[in-house]
């Protein structure tokens, strides 16, 4: 049984990163598929008020299109509110087909991973995927992970089931250097984000209007 890689986030909007991202780990990791799962509101940022949902799911939609190992789950914005990734998670991992889910997150999202609802049970539960450099920062970011996660740190994916829980796996890839909030404060200054998003999305965003200072979120 396959293992799903899930790439969760706000998506507010969907950049360069994100794809290259999940398109890499499908390779690293030998997936049949990642998931880009998008939140309906953002738990650790209650206060920040997101694009529309139709809006980001859109914008996904258009940047995983002929990506054959590449989805959209429609999950959290179905169920709405705010919804915490060991209980979305645990759902991917009972539907049907059944598969176990492996969550890819940041470097930075891993430091901060006891402010994350039952921590302990998502790292006992489930594998992790992050992305690191192989320069001088990874030494500092790594010196940034509490325990909880380092020792179950694992560079080797070659005879192990993915999917099987415990492991924080370390990917070394080049990411572009890009951001949601770069994006959208590129757009309120009314620069061009051409070279921070899929071709479509910047055609998306420029259409509706989104994340300019006179647009309409």
């Amino acid at each position: 049984m396959s293992a799903i890689g899930v790439l969760g986030g706000s998506f507010d909007p969907v950049h360069r990163g994100h794809v290259e991202l999940a398109t890499r780990a499908a390779l690293a990791l030998s997936l049949d598929a990642v998931v880009l799962l998008p939140c309906a509101a953002p738990p650790h940022k209650p206060e920040r008020v997101l694009a529309a949902a139709y809006h980001r799911l859109e914008m996904l939609y258009l940047a995983v299109e002929g990506r054959e190992r590449l989805g959209v789950s429609t999950l959290e914005i179905a169920q709405g509110g705010v919804r915490y990734t060991i209980d979305s998670l645990r759902a991917l991992r009972h539907a049907s087909p059944s598969r176990p889910p492996i969550f890819l997150i940041g470097s930075d999202a891993l430091a901060e991973i006891r402010s994350w609802r039952d921590y302990d049970a998502l790292l006992e539960e489930f594998d992790l995927a992050t992305a690191t450099r192989n320069d001088g920062d990874e030494a500092v970011r790594r010196g940034g992970w509490p325990e909880v996660v380092s020792r179950r740190e694992t560079t080797a994916v070659s005879g192990l089931r993915v999917g099987a829980g415990g492991r924080v796996f370390k990917l070394e890839m080049a990411l572009p250097e890009v951001s949601s909030s770069l994006v959208r404060r590129r757009r309120a200054a009314g620069e061009p984000v051409d070279d921070l998003v899929p071709a479509r999305i910047a055609r998306y965003i420029q259409r509706h209007g989104l994340y300019s200072r006179e647009g309409c979120r």
